[in-house]
């Protein structure tokens, strides 16, 4: 037991270190650079440098105690960070992944579909515009360089045109229309209600399955963190302008992490109903012929919401003092 715990809390201080202290005491070392350097002369280093020897030739930093509290305060404060960069990436986990019924959400659903309606306009000019490149970049006398520019410009030119044939927004971001459509899907060819269903199909999934399906939920939920620390680097562009560009790096980073963590997981999700909504009928003895089919999910719907049969009350009472009677 004493092996146990120790390996545990070894553990916990190694997600402790990685998750918060680390990019933590990255944030802070920044935040103090913007706060001695400024806007003034953003790439000047000489404040900081000044206020670096001035720190260290003072006689209360020859002091051991001096050196520990100055080390409390900064591991604090990078831990503090730390803490506040995983509440601001479960926020925008929470916005990713909203309906788009509301500011300003909404208004980010009614951009995306005027640009979907914009790029529908231009559709015939992007199929002509395609075919071009791809004709371009099969030229047989283009060589080297000159034929890297042709490829590329096929892959832009194919993407633009494949953009403007997608089916019209229906949600603010691209994480959530890849989870809506997991849960049209689902219900789509089973009936399934996934929001009322997944707790209990989860407990039935094999364990390679539901590891697969927690390593994609920590990197999607590891691609929010880094988008919050994005934020938090932005926002110290109020003291030190280069930061809004780092700030833009990160959170440009997470936002490509989140797209494919986020499918991820759909994918896997799609994955454990497919293969296991059956069985999920079977453990909760719904009575459903054959393979799953679009009747299999209101079935399993009716047996988790539906009342107790006050027969069936009656028929447990009176069968308990029975029991309890035979019992030796």
């Amino acid at each position: 037991m004493a092996g146990f715990l120790a390996q545990l809390g070894k553990g916990l201080a190694d997600k402790w270190l990685a998750l918060l202290v680390l990019p933590g005491l990255l944030f802070t070392a920044t935040a103090v650079c913007a706060y001695h350097v400024g806007q003034a002369h953003p790439l000047d280093t000489r404040p900081l440098a000044a206020w670096l020897d001035r720190l260290t030739t003072t006689s209360a930093a020859s002091h051991g105690s001096t050196v520990i509290l100055a080390a409390t305060v900064v591991l604090s404060a990078s831990a503090a960070a730390g803490l506040a960069a995983g509440g601001l990436g479960t926020a925008l986990q929470r916005l990713w992944a909203a309906t788009g019924t509301r500011p300003p959400m909404s208004w980010l659903l009614r951009i995306r579909q005027n640009r979907w309606a914009d790029l529908t306009d231009q559709e015939p000019a992007l199929r002509a515009a395609a075919r071009q490149a791809i004709a371009d970049a099969q030229d047989p006398d283009l060589t080297g360089r000159e034929l890297v520019r042709a490829q590329a410009a096929e892959r832009q030119a194919r993407r633009r045109h494949l953009a403007a044939l997608r089916p019209v927004p229906q949600r603010p971001t691209r994480v959530a229309e890849r989870f809506d459509a997991t849960t049209t899907r689902a219900h789509t060819l089973y009936g399934l209600n996934l929001d009322l269903s997944w707790p209990r199909l989860w407990t039935i999934l094999p364990d390679t399955l539901r590891a697969d399906i927690g390593a994609a939920r920590d990197a999607y939920t590891a691609a929010a963190r880094l988008a919050a620390w994005g934020l938090m680097y932005a926002a110290l562009a109020v003291l030190w302008w280069p930061a809004a560009l780092l700030g833009a790096v990160v959170g440009g980073t997470a936002v490509v992490r989140s797209h494919a963590a986020a499918a991820v997981l759909a994918d896997l999700i799609d994955t454990a109903v497919d293969l296991h909504v059956a069985d999920l009928a079977g453990k909760l003895h719904v009575d459903v012929a054959g393979p799953a089919s679009p009747e299999t999910g209101p079935a399993i719907a009716r047996r988790l919401t539906r009342p107790l049969d006050p027969a069936e009350i009656a028929a447990g009472q009176a069968s308990a003092p029975t029991s309890a009677a035979t019992d030796p």
